[in-house]
């Protein structure tokens, strides 16, 4: 593909609402609808066009999240039909290996006009992954959108990782709480603590979240209160106390390796440089582990974890190289 080529119509859509100079407060006006799926809660955008597949990412409010939800209206608007549900241990923060089946079993019950693409943000490149695997001839293609090759190598980053983002830190300890001695469940509290900060980016400041954390811990019961406070970074000890916990996790059910190579379509692995969560050097790795795939690897400034930034002056000109790239993929 030559960059020299324009844009579809709907591919020049995305890049007025993607791109780094769009107000991200702002989203097109769409059609949606609420559906019940397999038993599980859909949202659809627009009515008709080259049908998505939203594999969702781990967050407490699914297609709710602002910016999931804006989103999913931008595809909607570019000439795409949407479908996004909400997987239930994805909005529970913890996800296992029911998530893979809810994922496959609203795929099948949705009567696709045709294959859909499906796009994956973050954790749930494994949903993408494995329903691709289980379903070839039924896949378009896969956009994995800040995707993981190795869920133990993630959650290390998530807890000790430089840059990392430390409004993370306590969904890892939520995974791993049933290898850690707690007298009371505080994933609730944990859960709280990521209502109040997710979708902030100025309360990545440690001077900043960590009020809202001691607000909290005030409501947490005494025999978890230490816990909960190492659990979101207002007390040292979250790596002492993961450490040995995240060596006895079993992480088969999230591993994408038993789905990555029965993958054959073609597979854009998109990944921001400065992604704070999972690092780009993962969509590298996961090249690696598509064999039998059409893989094309796009490493970009322009987007981080969330959404999109603006590059450097000196980087613009190759930013927007690959920028193009992404939305040929996704156009």
């Amino acid at each position: 593909m030559s960059v020299g080529h324009a844009l579809p119509a709907g591919g020049l859509t995305l890049a007025r609402w993607l791109g780094p100079w769009a107000d991200a407060t702002r989203a097109p006006d769409v059609a949606i609808a609420d559906r019940t799926v397999a038993g599980v809660r859909v949202r659809v955008y627009g009515t008709s066009g080259t049908p998505y597949y939203i594999a969702p990412g781990l967050h407490y409010a699914g297609p709710d999240d602002p910016r999931m939800d804006r989103f999913c209206r931008i595809l909607a608007a570019a000439g795409h039909h949407v479908a996004a549900p909400f997987i239930p241990s994805y909005l529970a923060l913890t996800p296992d290996a029911r998530a893979i089946r809810d994922f496959i079993d609203v795929f099948d019950a949705i009567d696709f006009a045709e294959p859909p693409v499906v796009f994956s943000i973050s954790f749930g490149s494994l949903l993408a992954f494995a329903l691709a695997a289980a379903r070839p001839d039924a896949v378009r293609r896969l956009v994995i959108f800040g995707g993981y090759a190795d869920f133990h190598a993630t959650m290390r980053y998530c807890l000790t990782g430089e840059g990392r983002d430390p409004l993370n830190q306590s969904v890892v300890l939520m995974n791993l709480l049933p290898l850690l001695a707690s007298p009371e469940d505080v994933s609730p509290y944990w859960r709280a603590f990521c209502e109040r900060t997710w979708g902030r980016p100025e309360l990545k400041a440690r001077d900043r979240f960590v009020p809202i954390a001691e607000e909290l811990a005030a409501q947490v019961p005494e025999p978890i209160r230490e816990l909960f406070r190492i659990g979101v970074g207002a007390a040292p000890g979250a790596w002492d106390l993961a450490e040995p916990a995240l060596a006895r996790f079993d992480a088969s059910t999230l591993d994408p390796r038993p789905h990555t190579e029965r993958v054959t379509c073609r597979v854009d692995l998109v990944h921001g440089a400065d992604d704070d969560v999972i690092p780009y050097t993962q969509s590298h790795a996961l090249a690696q582990l598509l064999p039998n795939a059409d893989v094309r690897t796009h490493i970009t400034g322009m987007y981080g974890h969330t959404g999109a930034h603006r590059p450097p002056l000196r980087l613009l000109a190759k930013e927007m190289v690959t920028m193009v790239r992404v939305l040929f993929a996704m156009s």
